[in-house]
């Protein structure tokens, strides 16, 4: 059985990882670096719904696009539903990816990930206008990396070890 303190480290690994994405997407990134950085709000609710699906789902995750679209600027619900989407999809994906190894966790969000960006980048363009390039779909191949070196992390610190290694 679980006691109240073991239920309030779990909410504060979650609120603290959650809340150090949203200030990781608040630091000046020099301008070289900003077409690849990841969106780390995205890979922070996404790890957290395929582990944590009864503490981060739907809600989070418009809540947090929503701050995301305040943060950046853009069409109100723009991230928020793209968000949605992604969330949907990991939890239908959820059993599979579990049984995969980071490598093949972080191929198999690859899509999710392009599909999320892309959703962004279609209600922009029904918003406001087009953009000037596709430039916007950089951040999908720093996300999967980031997705890779969080799972291997998670990975190692539960004592698995590396893939192919005794």
């Amino acid at each position: 059985m679980i006691n109240a303190a073991q239920k309030a480290g779990n909410w504060r690994r979650v609120l603290g990882t959650l809340t150090l994405a949203v200030l990781l997407e608040q630091l000046p990134w020099a301008s070289g670096v900003l077409a690849w950085l990841p969106d780390f709000v995205l890979v922070g609710v996404l790890f957290w719904v395929l582990h944590q699906p009864a503490k981060v789902g739907f809600g989070v995750a418009f809540m947090l696009g929503l701050l995301a679209d305040f943060q950046n600027g853009a069409v109100f619900g723009q991230h928020a539903i793209a968000y949605v989407i992604g969330v949907y999809l990991v939890l239908f994906l959820r059993l599979r990816l579990l049984q995969f190894d980071p490598f093949r966790q972080a191929a198999q969000l690859f899509p999710v990930l392009l599909g999320v960006q892309l959703i962004v980048l279609l209600v922009g363009w029904l918003a406001v206008n087009p953009p000037v390039g596709l430039g916007i779909l950089m951040p999908v191949l720093g996300s999967t990396v980031l997705w890779y070196l969080i799972a291997l992390f998670v990975r190692l610190l539960h004592g698995k070890g590396l893939p192919g290694h005794a």
